[in-house]
Formats: structure tokens, C-alpha cells, sequence
């Protein structure tokens, strides 16, 4: 490790503000632009294939460009790296400003692709940056941090995207500037981060992306449990881009409350997440506590399953929610430690690069999966909520069956 420190010097908390501001103002611009598009299409028939095009478009970039990401996030200091993705996103936004102004959807859905293809840049040294940062007693607490300040920064620019696009009307000035003063601010919270150096001698830069891929996988495979975190990892995503998509259905079609009411439910779900990750960080005691995992998951599984019958029960929803969050945080935070700690120092980034292809594979054929389930089968939200808590519950069963034989304590 280079420059390690502590959680509480000043270039950790330049880089929680960072990731936070990050997550807030992607999910920002893209519920704007989920939005406005809505008003543009709906008349037409077309909102529900828009609304996965968004998210379609923003995720492709993770899966296109994250082996290069790796390789940068290996070869360059990763603070640079950090530096240089938010000089982008500020002014990949400042031009999606003008678009949105011009209401040029074209040019919002370039912008919206130029936006993911930043931030998968981003995410592997956000999280690849942390065992240079901090020390290794002290990684499990500072990837609690990392999870509470991102599920946060989701939940806030969820409610404020909503807030502000009604309260503006077609004044869509107001957006475009929260836009680019999130992203400025972005940028100047970077140049605090920790000063790191890079790694040196990184694995050599593959044109093709997916032999790079493959090749860091296949590294990975040779780690047992390495690759069943990765896999974890995948699945953590993937279900959570689910449940964002299930939770407003849910909350209109069976609940019948508003948008208010909807973002509540969110954001307990997320301060649940939070409070599973930062409990998650404290019980481990400064060590990378993997008998969380399937605790975590199992209580997902049935907290999920039990949300179908929740029924017309706001007040149980939002219980039930919180709780899931909880599981949730449990799982993620000790297969996050894990994966950072337990990869080799100069293949790090790469790994972490390769766990983000899976996750965002898996993450991209969610929307899919959610238009199979409620469009051509006719699955109503709770269903979605049972599908899903039925398959996590049998991922936690699986985890425990690894635990009991002791392989996912195995460092091999």
C-alpha cells in the first residue's frame, strides 16, 4: 500500500464526498432524462421501451469499457484517474445541460452513454483506491462507508429528480443547473483525495476487450472463493436494479400511492442498505467477516418473499424494506472487502474491473428480465418480489453450504 492512512483523514472524506456526489448526480441526470422522456413518448405508446433504453444505454458502457478501465486503474494512479473521469463527467454534462434545455433527445442519449462510459472508468479505482487509503484493519468500515454514501446518493438524487423535474415543469434550466454544480463540485472534492502512485508493472493493455476479459476471469477462477465473491458481487447488482424497477410499479399498482409515498419506501430500502453496511463494517472487528454473507442473503430471500404478502399494507412494506436493506448491506460489504483484499496488488484494478463486466452484464439483462416477467408472462410486482426472494434465498442456502465446509473462509 501507498499513503495508507485512516477513515478519518481528510483525503478519505474527499473521496466519500466524491463517490457520493458521483452516485447522486448519475442517478440525477438519468431520472431527469427518464422523465422527459416519459413526457415526450408516452403519447406515443412508447415509455415502458424508453425507460429501458435509458438504462440500457448507461449500463452498455460498463460492460464495453471496463477491461480498458481496469488496465488505467492499474497503470496510472488511481487518485489521477479519479481526477480525470470527473474533469469529464463535468463536461460531458455541462453538454447534456444544453441538450436537455433544447429537450434534444438524441443528444441526451449521447450524453447519457458519454456519462456511463466515465464512470466505468470510475468505479474500479473508487473502489480499487481503498487499500491504498486506508489500513487493512480498517478496510471493512471503509467499505461500509463506501456503501452507505453511494445507497444515500442514489436515494437523494432519486427524490430530488423527482422533486425538482415536477416543481420545474418545462423550465428544464433548473435540472440542467443542479446538473453542473454537482459535477463541478464533483470534480474540485477530487483533488483532495489521498495522492496515491501507480502499481507499475500492470498486466499488457489488450485491444480486445473481451479476451481481457476472459483472461482476468480466468485469473480470478483460480481463486476459489475470489470467484464466488465476484459472482456474488453480480448477483448483489443485478437484484438491486430488480427492485428499483419493481419497488414504483409495486408501489402504484397494489399499494396505490403516489410518487412521495414510492420515494419513502426507496429510501428506506437504501437506509437500510446503509445500516446493514456500516453494522456489517463494525461487527467484523476489523477483520473480513464472510459467516455475514448468507446471513445477509437469506434475510433478502425472505424479506423479498414477504413483501408479496405485505398486500395493501403501507406501513409493512416499509418494514419490510428497511429490513431487506439490512440483509443486503450485510451480504455486499464483507465479498467487497474481500475482493479488494484478497486480489493481487498489482492486478487489483483489473480484477475489480472484471467483477464490474459481470455485475453490469448481469445488471443490463435485469431490465429485460423485468419486461419478460411483467410484459409477455403477465407477473405482477409481488410475483417479481417472490421470483426473486425464492432465488435469493437459495443463493444464501448455497452460501451456507460453502461456510459449513469452509470454503469461503479458505484464502486459496
Amino acid at each position: 500500500m501507498s499513503g495508507s492512512s485512516g477513515i478519518a483523514t481528510k483525503g478519505f472524506v474527499a473521496l466519500m464526498i466524491t463517490v457520493f456526489i458521483n452516485a447522486l448526480n448519475d442517478n440525477f441526470f438519468r431520472l431527469v432524462f427518464l422523465f422527459l422522456a416519459l413526457r415526450v413518448y408516452v403519447t406515443e405508446g412508447d415509455g415502458t421501451f424508453y425507460y429501458s433504453l435509458i438504462g440500457f444505454i448507461f449500463l452498455l458502457p460498463f460492460v464495453l469499457f471496463s477491461p480498458y478501465a481496469g488496465y488505467v486503474g492499474d497503470r496510472y494512479s488511481k487518485k489521477a484517474v479519479i481526477v480525470s473521469t470527473r474533469a469529464a463527467e463535468a463536461v460531458v454534462l455541462m453538454t447534456a445541460a444544453v441538450m436537455l434545455v433544447l429537450q434534444n433527445m438524441p443528444g441526451l442519449f449521447i450524453a447519457l452513454f458519454l456519462m456511463g462510459m466515465q464512470s466505468a472508468f470510475f468505479s474500479p479505482v473508487k473502489f480499487g483506491i481503498l487499500p491504498e487509503v486506508v489500513r487493512e484493519e480498517e478496510l471493512s468500515r471503509a467499505n461500509g462507508h463506501m456503501q452507505l454514501w453511494t445507497f444515500l446518493a442514489i436515494i437523494l438524487g432519486t427524490a430530488l429528480a423527482g422533486f425538482i423535474m415536477e416543481w420545474a415543469g418545462d423550465a428544464l434550466w433548473m435540472p440542467a443547473t443542479v446538473i453542473v454544480v454537482f459535477s463541478l463540485l464533483g470534480l474540485i472534492s477530487s483533488l483532495f483525495v489521498t495522492r496515491t502512485e501507480a502499481e507499475g508493472d500492470p498486466a499488457p493493455f489488450r485491444l480486445n476487450a473481451l479476451a481481457d476479459v476472459g483472461a482476468a476471469i480466468g485469473e480470478i477462477h483460480r481463486f476459489r472463493v475470489l470467484f464466488l465473491v465476484v459472482l456474488g458481487i453480480a448477483w448483489f447488482w443485478a437484484l438491486g436494479t430488480l427492485y428499483q424497477l419493481n419497488v414504483p410499479m409495486f408501489a402504484e399498482l397494489q399499494l396505490q400511492v403516489g410518487e412521495m409515498r414510492t420515494g419513502i419506501i426507496l429510501t428506506l430500502l437504501a437506509v437500510g442498505i446503509g445500516v446493514g453496511s456500516i453494522a456489517a463494517g463494525q461487527l467484523a472487528g476489523g477483520r473480513i467477516e464472510m459467516r455475514h454473507v448468507p446471513a445477509g442473503m437469506l434475510a433478502v430471500g425472505v424479506f423479498s418473499s414477504l413483501l408479496f404478502l405485505a398486500g395493501g399494507s403501507y406501513v409493512a412494506t416499509l418494514v419490510l424494506s428497511f429490513l431487506l436493506g439490512v440483509g443486503a448491506g450485510f451480504f455486499i460489504v464483507p465479498i467487497s472487502a474481500y475482493l479488494q483484499n484478497e486480489s493481487p496488488a498489482k492486478r487489483r484494478a483489473r480484477f475489480i474491473a472484471a467483477s464490474n463486466f459481470l455485475a453490469f452484464s448481469a445488471m443490463l439483462m435485469a431490465p429485460v428480465l423485468f419486461w419478460i416477467l411483467t410484459g409477455p408472462l403477465g407477473a405482477t410486482p409481488g410475483h417479481i418480489f417472490v421470483v426473486s426472494g425464492l432465488a435469493s434465498i437459495l443463493v444464501g442456502v448455497y452460501t451456507v453450504h460453502l461456510l459449513r465446509r469452509g470454503r469461503l473462509d479458505d484464502r486459496s
